[in-house]
């Protein structure tokens, strides 16, 4: 009849409406799969990109309770590697995680070195031992310190480079109020990120349908914004994982070499840096002492490392007391200088020595050569050790500045009583226009210098030095802000 003819027809396009529907549905679905497919990928991709770092330059046998020996510019410090990193997303646990292990720079001993003010660090390395056995209510406000305000800057720069916070929410920033790298210019960064994302572009339409339908939209939109959050968060990671690979590109790698590596013994006081800070400012008279040519000269350590088998058997053919045929053992078996070294009592015997007195010997002897060539060479700097250690402070900054690490440095504070032998040593290795890097001689109406950067001369405020040049300070707040110390240039 025509009434059911007209039902049918109605019942088509139902069936053609609801096939449109599904085939609308399975559209957004498959788009939200290959979304979910594709952002897992990126994950497992960067996973494992993570496994293969740490495979190729870290050590994946790392506990918390490993006890890390660091030189912190000739003083040696040491902590537990759980207390260094503590604190999530900052470089200190970058440095300590184990991740990067084998690139770290080492000293002839092998202990982690670190070309900074150690009294600072030290400061530093304290306040985690603190916040390692306070609760987190505790923890608010507690800030590092150091008892000689001279050395203020020197720790604000260090907390800027190590353990300033990378995550919104971030432990860090939340105990330290840390103003220098901001939580909001984070979020806001990934805030834009997040809405150029291929997820926020791809939000579905909505079905328009009651009931079942708009369940469905509402289900594949919250889909949707998991997705978004999901490369957010992302993103965040890649950042992460970047910056730490630029940090310890531009920092813990700027050397492998011990050599590189000087040892000063400043008129009784030793103190340790980078050839490469020496050499900040070129024309210096630091910079001609320590460059290539000359350094090569003052290192007379025998470079064992490299030896040929040839030269190994001469060394052992050397020896006092060791029969003749000896050298031609190790010679026969083609023994390198790095293989020397990995050689104890067992590996001699399997070598072939037989007679305990001639294996006793060579082990001996092996430990004291392996002691001579890791052995530090020590330079002398005849002056005196405050106003050395201020020159090389300002240097370590300096050289920290080109990497990238930080904002332009502080010129040095020195106390009333230092400041004439503070500018003769640095007109001594800084001379002509050079010294003004250092000093920036600047007339003034109480002083005739200032050492300050662009401000009033920073001599010490102590009544320990006397009183300050130009007007007073405002008082501080107790204890002390960690601002931004000049502006702060994170990796780009």
């Amino acid at each position: 009849s025509a009434a059911t003819m007209a039902m049918e027809d109605k019942l088509e396009r139902v069936n053609k409406r609801l096939k449109q529907a599904r085939d609308d549905l399975d559209k957004h679905l498959a788009k939200a799969h290959a979304e979910e497919t594709r952002l897992k990928d990126k994950l497992r991709n960067l996973s494992e990109r993570k496994r293969q770092c740490a495979t190729t330059n870290g050590n994946l046998d790392v506990g918390d309770d490993d006890l890390i020996e660091i030189n912190a510019g000739g003083k040696i410090i040491a902590a537990k590697r759980g207390v260094l990193c503590q604190f999530k997303g900052t470089n200190l646990e970058t440095l300590f995680c184990g991740r990067w292990e084998n690139k770290l720079q080492r000293d002839g001993s092998g202990r982690i070195f670190l070309d900074v003010n150690p009294k600072a660090f030290r400061a530093i390395v304290d306040w985690l031992n603190m916040m390692a056995i306070l609760s987190d209510e505790e923890r608010q406000g507690r800030k590092p310190s150091v008892n000689n305000k001279e050395y203020k800057h020197l720790l604000e720069h260090q907390m800027g480079i190590f353990v300033r916070g990378d995550k919104p929410g971030d432990p860090v920033t939340k105990t330290m109020a840390w103003t220098g790298m901001t939580d909001f210019e984070l979020q806001r960064q990934r805030a834009a990120t997040a809405n150029n994302s291929t997820a926020t572009r791809n939000l579905p339409i909505s079905f328009g349908s009651p009931g079942l339908g708009e369940n469905i939209t509402v289900a594949i939109e919250k889909k949707w914004e998991i997705l978004k959050e999901l490369e957010a968060d992302i993103l965040s990671l890649e950042e992460s994982f970047l910056k730490e690979e630029q940090f310890i590109e531009t920092f813990a790698a700027d050397g492998v070499s011990s050599d590189n590596i000087v040892t000063l013994n400043v008129s009784g006081t030793i103190m340790a840096t980078h050839r490469t800070t020496l050499q900040v400012i070129e024309d210096s008279v630091l910079a001609q002492q320590f460059d290539n040519t000359k350094w090569t000269e003052q290192s007379n350590r025998p470079n064992v490392i490299e030896w040929t088998p040839e030269e190994v058997a001469q060394w052992v053919k050397s020896i006092n007391d060791v029969p003749e045929d000896v050298s031609q053992i190790f010679l026969d078996n083609e023994i390198r200088g790095s293989e020397l070294f990995a050689l104890d009592k067992e590996g001699l015997k399997m070598l072939g020595l037989e007679r305990v007195g001639t294996i006793c010997l060579l082990s001996d002897e092996i430990s004291a050569l392996k002691k001579e060539a890791n052995e530090d060479v020590v330079t002398l700097i005849e002056h005196s050790p405050y106003c050395f250690g201020k020159i090389l402070d300002y240097l370590r900054m300096k050289h920290f500045s080109a990497m990238g690490l930080c904002g332009d440095p502080d010129l040095p504070s020195v106390s009333v009583e230092k400041r004439e032998m503070f500018e003769t040593v640095v007109r001594y290795y800084f001379p002509g226009e050079s010294s003004k890097l250092i000093l920036r001689e600047k007339k003034s109406v109480t002083s005739g210098f200032s050492f300050g950067h662009g401000q009033p001369p920073s001599f010490s405020d102590s009544n320990k030095f006397g009183q300050p040049f130009g007007p007073p300070a405002p008082a501080p707040a107790p204890g002390f802000s960690f601002g931004p110390p000049g502006p702060f240039r994170p990796f780009e």
